[in-house]
């Protein structure tokens, strides 16, 4: 399974690129999923008072919902690599993780302005940049414009059929 990250700090858009990059994989053929960390603090919002909250207070290690074809799981203390073996397991092509900064997947990283770019110093295994700014330096990637959304399509596609580019 290829995993790329997206990151970048709040109201960079994170989710909008994310979105375009899974219509696109999907568009061609990649069973593409994703994975969005809850950076706003707390526990996403619609799990609490639920007959699986009740369950799993009650002392399940994982309780599950589905209605109408959505299946929903409930676990304390996920790590991102349990998260990611039920990715695996669904056998999924590629796998868009918007946010974890800390881990060392491979990443586009968002620059809304010149403050942002001390986030390319924090994080590991940058792929590509993509700026509302102009760059003053020449950087070991790809750096797309943030309008260039057909250009990123263009680029991840070219590194999907490139069978290690996602892989280290």
């Amino acid at each position: 399974m290829n995993i790329i990250q997206i990151v970048g700090y709040k109201n960079s858009g994170k989710t909008t690129l994310a979105a375009k990059l899974i219509e696109h994989a999907a568009q061609k053929g990649f069973r593409t999923a994703s994975l969005k960390h809850h950076g706003h603090g707390g526990v996403p919002e619609g799990i609490y008072e639920t007959d699986s909250e009740k369950h799993r207070q009650a002392g399940a290690l994982i309780s599950g919902v589905e209605g109408d074809g959505v299946f929903q799981l409930t676990k304390e203390n996920w790590t991102l690599d349990e998260m990611i073996q039920i990715y695996e397991f669904m056998h999924v092509n590629l796998l868009i993780i918007e946010g974890f900064k800390a881990y060392s997947f491979p990443k586009v990283v968002l620059i809304s302005n010149e403050k942002d770019l001390e986030l390319l110093d924090k994080v590991e295994n940058v792929k590509a940049v993509i700026t509302r700014v102009p760059l003053e330096r020449a950087y070991p990637f790809p750096v797309f414009k943030q309008r260039d959304m057909n250009g990123i399509c263009k680029w991840l596609e070219s590194q999907l059929k490139k069978e290690a580019f996602l892989n280290n």
